[in-house]
Formats: structure tokens, C-alpha cells, sequence
């Protein structure tokens, strides 16, 4: 009973000490605020005239010192619309920061003070180990009304926000973010999450509302992230990734199942980049990507950080499906120096009328590739297909006049002639009897990447040569991307 009394109130001092009744951080809050900073953007590159005016300073954000030197880690959105950056301490006193380095992808910057004397900073967690409903407390510098803290749970692990947050681009796939319910707002991206512990588990980066009200739906780089990436900046002012040289697109159900690889899954290689390590190793455009460096590629496999943290210099296994054949090769991971997997290209290509030859049970006709067409369609010369030049409705969300195919079920063709003589054999095929349906690899000339597709395939009565296409239909987005394009707005870099 007495050790209970005694627990109790050693409890109840510890949360007095803290500042924050039922919050009993280890240290208590003055401490953890002590290394929380406001982050202050100023006209980018002032002149002097401009200096001793009324021009307003707005605080656009809350970052954390991490060494006693001086460095300090915010969001690089905090930062991104500013060259000259002041940094606010918790005791009143001002610096100008210089930036150590940035890494868009992950949004995170490093900064650093020159000061006299050492700072307080803060240690990090273990982020692996955070555990869903372990309380957190969060720091930040809300609307400019100056340190606010909150607290809250973790009450989510593994986010991946890249189809949620258009802002985060491609980034967002190289983030698995920790989710808490912990009050935040404008003003408090950059900032700090607590554990109780007095580490840092997040550095709180969006958050979710919807005009009115606080959702409790909130977003962290998680720790472990925050290291690694720390670590690049002050090594060599930039984050070093791995890079093999491809570009990917996801294996749809459908055409694993085409294909016959039944349970696996896999990425398709849509771009295979000159002189690169996957290059020197083998990998072609085609080849199904089914496993990297041992890991195993599942539906849910995020691939891009899986490509993105691979050790740079060494050499790794990769397995890929060539022709139906599985094949392990090794490769030299190399060091990205292009953030983009694959090209894009903005402008479709022009649409005129093309003869065309209609695919017996099929929703398509296509047309040989001649000089014009490659140059009307913006089609390289190392693209070896056949291009398709009438779709039928069924397919006009799928795919497009343009599209040039290269294989079927993994079976190259380049020539109309060649296209028939390998359906004509899938016919036969029992288990294409069965699903009526064949995979087929195409390069859209308007992304510049190449994916399968599956088309249904019904043989039926030979069809006549037809000698002009029908207006090109316009595909319409789906359901869900128009849902995307709802959602979008409400997510918010903070």
C-alpha cells in the first residue's frame, strides 16, 4: 500500500513538473521546448532599402535542435519559398540560418546557427519501436502564437500519403509516416514529436482537415528517417540514394494471372536507362521484377524505397521472369543522381486518320510503324511494335491510338503478321480458353513507359480490313481518380 502512495505520488510531481496535467514527461516540458525553435522566412534576398521598414516577418514553421553546435532540422516546405532564414531560440535570441543541405523527396532540410555557446538539444528514438497507442507530445509554433504543446496518441504506423498529398510528388513513396491524434496546426510543420520519454519520435510534416474543425489526423517523418537522412545532409550537403537504372510500373492482378505467375507478383520494367548497373547486368524492358536483394515483391511492396535504400556499392541479387523463364542476376548498386524513375512527357501527340486492320476477337486495329508515324507520334526508333490505330469502346479507358505493342503473354511482336501467328497459337492455350484474356506489353508514347495491359480475346469470324479510323475517343477519368482529385485539397503541408 505504501509503494502504491509512494507511486502514485511521485507520478502526480512528475506531471506538475511538466506543465501539462496527466503528462508526465521524463524531464518535464520546459526542457523539450527548450530545444524546439521558431523558423522565420524573410524576403528572399532583401535589399537594403528594404531594411528598417514595416515589411513583415511571418513565422512559417517550428524546427528542433539536434547537436549543441547548432544544427537544427525542419521541412524543407517550411523553408522552400526563402534564401535568408531566421531562426528564433526559445529565450528570445535571434541568428540567421545557413541551409547544410535539403532532400525535397523526404522534406526534410538541415540548417545550422554560428552561436557562442552550447545549446540544448534533443536525442532520438527508436521509431521501429514506437507502438500504436503510446502517448506522444507534440511542440510547435501554431499561427505565430509562440511554443504550444499538445499531446496525444500513436495511433497509426507505415502511412504512405503519396496518393493522398499531390504536393508530396513523387516523395511520398519514400516516407512511411507515423500517425497521432496530438492538436496541430498551421505553424508546427518542422516541429517535434515527444515520446514520453523525452526522445523524439517524428518530426510532424501534414495534417488532415476539413475546413471546420481538428480532425486529429496528423502526420510525422518518423525518427529513424530523420537519421539517416540527417546523417547524408551533413556528410555531403545532399541524400545519396541507391540507383539501378529502371523504371516500373505495378503488375495488375489480371495480368499476373494472364501470364500465369498465379500468387506472385511483380513490376513490369517500362525503362532500362544506358550505361546503368541494371543495364550491365542484363535487365530489359519487359523482364517482370519479382524479388531485390532477397526481399520478396508483394502487392503492398513499396518499391520505390526498396529501390531507394539499397546498399550503394555493392552487389546485389535481383530476380526477374524473362519470356516465362525465372532468372537471377547480379547487380552493382550505383548512386541515383536523378530523382525521376521514368520521363514524362506534358503534350499528347497529335491525332490524325490511319488505316488500320482489325484484330480478329479482338477490341483493336492496328497498323505497322512507318517514319511518319513514329515522328506524328513522338515513337522512338529503338521501340520495335506495332502500333495500334482503333480502339473499341470497351478499351478507351485502357488504352490509346498510339500505344505500340511489343509483346503478347511475354512473346515479342513487330510485326502484324507476327501479332497473328502468336495469337493464333494462344489460342489453343487451355488456360487462355479458359480466362479469355492475354497480357499485353505496350509503350505509351505519351508518358514515355511501357506496362502491361490486359484485352479480352474471343477468336471469332475473320473481320475485313477497314481503311480509316473513327474519331479517336477520349478516355474519362475513373471513379476513384476523380475521388483522388476531391481529396487532394484537404490534406495539407503544414
Amino acid at each position: 500500500m505504501r509503494s502504491l502512495l509512494f507511486l502514485l505520488l511521485f507520478t502526480l510531481e512528475v506531471a506538475q513538473a511538466s506543465g501539462v496535467p496527466g503528462v508526465a514527461v521524463k524531464g518535464g516540458i520546459p526542457r523539450l521546448i527548450s530545444t524546439v525553435v521558431d523558423v522565420i522566412v524573410t524576403d528572399k534576398n532583401p535589399s537594403d532599402e528594404y531594411r528598417g521598414s514595416d515589411r513583415k516577418e511571418s513565422s512559417n514553421g517550428t524546427g528542433f535542435i539536434i547537436d549543441e553546435n547548432g544544427y537544427i532540422v525542419t521541412n524543407c516546405h517550411v523553408i522552400d519559398s526563402t534564401n535568408r532564414i531566421k531562426i528564433v531560440l526559445h529565450d528570445g535570441s535571434e541568428f540567421i540560418a545557413k541551409i547544410i543541405g535539403k532532400d525535397d523527396r523526404s522534406d526534410i532540410a538541415l540548417l545550422k546557427i554560428d552561436v557562442d555557446t552550447k545549446l540544448p538539444f534533443v536525442q532520438f528514438a527508436d521509431s521501429d519501436r514506437v507502438e500504436i497507442g503510446d502517448p506522444v507530445v507534440a511542440i510547435g509554433n501554431p499561427f505565430g502564437f509562440g511554443k504550444t504543446v499538445t499531446s496525444g496518441v500513436i495511433s497509426s504506423k507505415g502511412r504512405n500519403l503519396s496518393n493522398q498529398i499531390a504536393e508530396l510528388g513523387a516523395g511520398g513513396d519514400l516516407v512511411y509516416y507515423l500517425q497521432t491524434d496530438a492538436a496541430v496546426n498551421y505553424g508546427n510543420s518542422g516541429g517535434p514529436l515527444f515520446t514520453y520519454n523525452a526522445e523524439v519520435v517524428g518530426m510532424i510534416t501534414v495534417f488532415f482537415s476539413d475546413g471546420i474543425h481538428n480532425t486529429g489526423i496528423n502526420f510525422a517523418i518518423p525518427s529513424n528517417t530523420l537519421k539517416k537522412v540527417i546523417q547524408e545532409l551533413r556528410d555531403h550537403g545532399k541524400m545519396q540514394r541507391s540507383w539501378l537504372g529502371i523504371g516500373v510500373s505495378p503488375l495488375s492482378k489480371k495480368a499476373a494471372s494472364a501470364l500465369g505467375l498465379g500468387k506472385q507478383y511483380g513490376y513490369v520494367i517500362s525503362k532500362v536507362e544506358k550505361n546503368s548497373p541494371a543495364a550491365a547486368a542484363g535487365v530489359q524492358v519487359g523482364d517482370i521484377l519479382m524479388s531485390v536483394n532477397d526481399e520478396a515483391i508483394y502487392e503492398n511492396t513499396n518499391l520505390e524505397l526498396m529501390l531507394n535504400s539499397l546498399p550503394i556499392g555493392k552487389v546485389i541479387p535481383i530476380q526477374v521472369m524473362k519470356h516465362k523463364v525465372g532468372m537471377k542476376l547480379s547487380v552493382v548498386v550505383g548512386i541515383r543522381n536523378d530523382d525521376d524513375l521514368c520521363v514524362g512527357q506534358d503534350n499528347a501527340p497529335e491525332k490524325t486518320e490511319i488505316p488500320y486492320e482489325k484484330i480478329d476477337g479482338m477490341e483493336i486495329g492496328v497498323t505497322e510503324l512507318t517514319s511518319d508515324l513514329r515522328k506524328n507520334f513522338d515513337i522512338p526508333d529503338n521501340i520495335k511494335g506495332i502500333m495500334i490505330s482503333y480502339i473499341g469502346n470497351l478499351l478507351a479507358n485502357e488504352v490509346s491510338v498510339g500505344h505500340v505493342i511489343l509483346s503478347v503473354n511475354q512473346a515479342n511482336v513487330s510485326t502484324i503478321a507476327g501479332l497473328k501467328t502468336e495469337l493464333k497459337k494462344l489460342s489453343t492455350d487451355a488456360a487462355v480458353k479458359k480466362s479469355k484474356e492475354l497480357a499485353f506489353y505496350m509503350y505509351d508514347p505519351q508518358s514515355r513507359r511501357s506496362d502491361y495491359v490486359v484485352m479480352g480475346f474471343c477468336p471469332a469470324k475473320p473481320s475485313p480490313i477497314i481503311n480509316k479510323t473513327p474519331p479517336v475517343q477520349k478516355s474519362n477519368k475513373s471513379i476513384m481518380e476523380k475521388m483522388k482529385d476531391t481529396l487532394r485539397p484537404k490534406w495539407r503541408l503544414i
